[in-house]
């Protein structure tokens, strides 16, 4: 049998309750329901009101434009719009007192009332739903006040400023100095003033943006000049310029030196320089002479100003051996160019205007007070004797008098000697005779004749005392005065000759000891001969001589010239006979040890000669041959 449910009556608690229930939850919701559609409604309604128009609760200058399109607010305001026309900016100058004026309107300020009007007209516009929906609210709840912008022409604020400058602003005046002729032109500086428009500018800015009356000060700056006080520079500038400056000798060299040297005004304006400092932002000059154009000037004067010392020359007491002056010697000089810049630059710029040349004297090691054992000349190494008997008096004149030019010459450890350096000049002024010469392949006549002999005999003392050799020529046939005699070692003088011809033949040697040496000489005229003397200290050398000759031919056959200028009866020799020969020398030095030093090979080529006799139209004709007789 099947169950049947059974309705439950409607008066039951249970029905009750239900219906309690719903109706707790359904009221509310209906009610906000119609609430929700009510505020929809109201909110569309508000905003469909606004389409057009600004929302409620926005003013400009507390003028409610709530509700106006933007046309109509911009009348509004246009028409309420504070008046800028009575608004002045007065600027004043500090120093002069001197004012201007300008209006706002002169100076193109506006008020930017459409921006105004855009700014509240997008207020509740911008954003999403939710963003407008609160500040479509809040304006309407709070409202919102809006002040248009100041529009300000600043480029006519910038020109005022600007003609402004133009009146007040001073340039500065830098100091300066010219020259004019040797006179010094000074001008002073002068302070110049500038309008400062930045922070002039940033004072009217603040009315002006303000709608306010102003009377500001100027703000105006000193500008100093970039170059200042100069100081005493035209001072020293003058005493630069002002006149020529003389450098003179104080000890005068042998009474024939250089007058002295004067730097003219105009010279001295040529080397003024002038170099400017920056101290702290200001040029200050720095007034000198240029050094390196008056050193160079200096310098020109040093070979004018030098002096070589000279030697003293002495002879070597053998009993003593003690020096004994002969010619005392001469300081030399140099000039101290360094020394001379420094005192014409302490001058320069004072009143004093006569400076001396620095002179640095040079005194020899070979003075006047050398003595024997500081020179290391203490006995004899060396000497030779050649002869010249049978010589023409002339020959044995130039001789003699070539000789004194080497009487008591000292040459110094590693000095070269230079035969033509001692010798000098060869002229009859200086005491030469005519005489015969070789030149050229021939015998001549010529100034100076005999010279050769006195070379060869030095040469000579010098290959026997070990010495360097240098510079040595032959002469082009042999010579009789030079093969006189043996030398040291027995051997025949043949190829131990050498000739000069000055300056471009010259007899050399080097002096390659520890010592100095001493040379001497005597001319002999009763035994017709010649001697060298060299005094030094002996350091144990020897030399030893190898003598070689092939080649040897006989003399050229005699010849007679005929000399319309010889008047003589005899015959007039002009040529000697000589035989011809190839000729070398060996030279071996060896030292303290016997160990071999140094070794020369001397060659000599000399060709045959013959007696060449001159006749004239008085000459004897038995003295010439048949076949000159007719």
């Amino acid at each position: 049998m099947a169950a049947t449910i059974q309705p439950q009556p409607h008066g039951s608690n249970f029905g009750r309750i239900l219906r309690g229930i719903a109706a707790f939850l359904i009221i509310p919701l209906i009610a906000t329901i119609v609430l929700l559609g009510v505020g929809y409604w109201q909110i569309e309604q508000y905003r469909a009101e606004h389409v057009d128009r600004i929302f409620t609760g926005i003013n400009v200058w507390d003028v409610d434009v709530s509700g106006l399109t933007a046309t109509e607010a911009q009348a509004t305001l246009e028409q309420v719009a504070p008046a800028i026309t009575d608004r002045t900016i007065m600027l004043e100058d500090p120093s002069t007192g001197m004012v201007w004026a300008k209006s706002l309107l002169d100076l193109g300020v506006a008020y930017d009332v459409d921006g105004a009007v855009q700014q509240a007209f997008v207020i509740g516009r911008n954003g999403d739903e939710q963003t407008q929906l609160r500040d479509q609210f809040s304006t309407w709840y709070t409202g919102v006040g809006i002040t248009p912008n100041v529009l300000i022409d600043e480029g006519a604020v910038d020109v005022w400023l600007a003609e402004i400058a133009a009146l007040i602003d001073v340039p500065t005046v830098d100091a300066t100095l010219d020259i004019v002729g040797n006179e010094v032109v000074y001008v002073p500086p002068q302070a110049g003033r500038e309008l400062n428009r930045s922070a002039t500018r940033d004072l009217l800015m603040q009315p002006v943006r303000n709608f306010e009356d102003a009377q500001i000060t100027l703000v105006i700056e000193e500008v100093q000049p970039r170059v200042g006080d100069l100081g005493n520079s035209a001072e020293i500038i003058q005493n630069i310029i002002g006149s020529p400056m003389t450098l003179y000798f104080e000890k005068p060299f042998d009474g024939v030196d250089l007058s002295g040297a004067t730097l003219s005004t105009q010279q001295l304006v040529e080397w003024l320089r002038i170099e400017w400092e920056d101290v702290n932002g200001s040029l200050t000059p720095n007034v000198f002479l240029d050094e390196v154009a008056a050193r160079n000037w200096i310098a020109e004067y040093a070979d004018g100003v030098t002096r070589e010392p000279e030697r003293a020359r002495f002879y070597f007491d053998d009993f003593t051996h003690e020096l004994v002056l002969v010619e005392p010697h001469k300081t030399g000089r140099r000039l101290d160019v360094d020394a001379t810049l420094e005192s014409l630059m302490a001058a320069v710029q004072t009143p004093n205007r006569s400076v001396p040349f620095v002179v640095e004297e040079i005194v020899p090691v070979v003075n006047s007070h050398a003595t024997a054992a500081e020179l290391g000349i203490t006995e004899l190494i060396t000497a030779t004797t050649t002869y010249f008997s049978g010589s023409s008096p002339e020959r044995m004149a130039n001789i003699a008098r070539s000789a004194e030019n080497f009487y008591g010459i000292v040459i110094a450890p590693g000095e070269e000697f230079s035969y033509n350096h001692y010798l000098g000049e060869i002229s009859a002024e200086q005491g030469y005779e005519t005489g015969l010469i070789i030149f050229g392949g021939q015998t001549i006549e010529g100034i100076g004749g005999g010279v050769c002999q006195v070379s060869t005999t030095l040469y000579q003392a010098a290959f026997w005392g070990g010495y360097e050799l240098g510079d040595r020529w032959q002469h082009g046939y042999r010579v009789a005065y030079y093969e006189d005699g043996l030398g040291p070692d027995g051997l025949p003088n043949v190829g131990m000759d050498a000739t000069i011809y000055s300056p471009m033949i010259d007899f050399t040697f080097t002096n390659n000891t520890p010592h100095h040496l001493l040379i001497e000489n005597y001319y002999n005229e009763g035994s017709e001969s010649l001697t060298f003397k060299i005094y030094s200290t002996k350091i144990g050398r020897t030399v030893e001589r190898e003598l070689y000759m092939w080649n040897e031919t006989d003399p050229r056959p005699t010849e007679y010239r005929y000399n319309p200028e010889w008047d003589g009866e005899d015959l007039k020799q002009v040529e000697w006979a000589a035989g011809g020969a190839d000729v070398q020398i060996v030279r071996n030095v060896y030292n303290f040890e016997g160990a071999l030093r140094d070794q020369n090979i001397i060659n000599s080529s000399y060709v045959p000669w013959l007696d060449v006799f001159e006749y004239g139209d008085n000459t004897n004709r038995n003295l010439l041959p048949d076949y000159l007789r007719d």
